[in-house]
């Protein structure tokens, strides 16, 4: 394997295993994450800059949400620059609705090192799992 291709297995690892300290040790610290996600539809969606903003926004994503499903298998990797679409199933854990989705991300390396993610999302199925989330919130 390049080293590209093993630093974003490892990262992806680290995601399954929901442990952000494993996953920063691979992430430069001026890291760009960018979820193309209208804030308006969720609000950690935009741009993140810096190792510590991405990791806390990936925190707040592993504190509400169990991994079920987080298919990496088809990333393609051609240095300096990977892709792979995800098929995910996540389950959220205060509610205990789940969200299957597909996840398109873009990774690009400099010196076969990460230095950006840009993560797109099925919007449609984003909003029905908010408004089930919401729905079972209450008024």
């Amino acid at each position: 394997m390049t080293r590209p291709e093993t630093i974003v297995h490892e990262i992806y690892d680290a995601w399954r295993a929901q442990d952000m300290e494993w996953l920063a040790g691979y992430l430069p610290d001026d890291f760009c994450h960018v979820i193309h996600i209208p804030t308006e539809i969720h609000p950690l969606g935009g741009t993140s800059r810096g190792k510590n903003a991405s990791i806390a926004r990936l925190g707040v994503i592993a504190d509400d949400f169990e991994i079920l499903r987080f298919d990496t298998s088809g990333l393609i990797v051609l240095d300096p620059r990977a892709c792979v679409e995800i098929s995910a199933l996540y389950r959220h854990r205060e509610t205990g609705v789940e969200l299957g989705t597909t996840i398109a991300n873009f990774w690009t390396f400099e010196d076969s090192w990460p230095t950006r993610l840009s993560e797109y999302h099925d919007i449609a199925r984003i909003q029905a799992f908010r408004q089930s989330v919401a729905a079972l919130a209450g008024p």
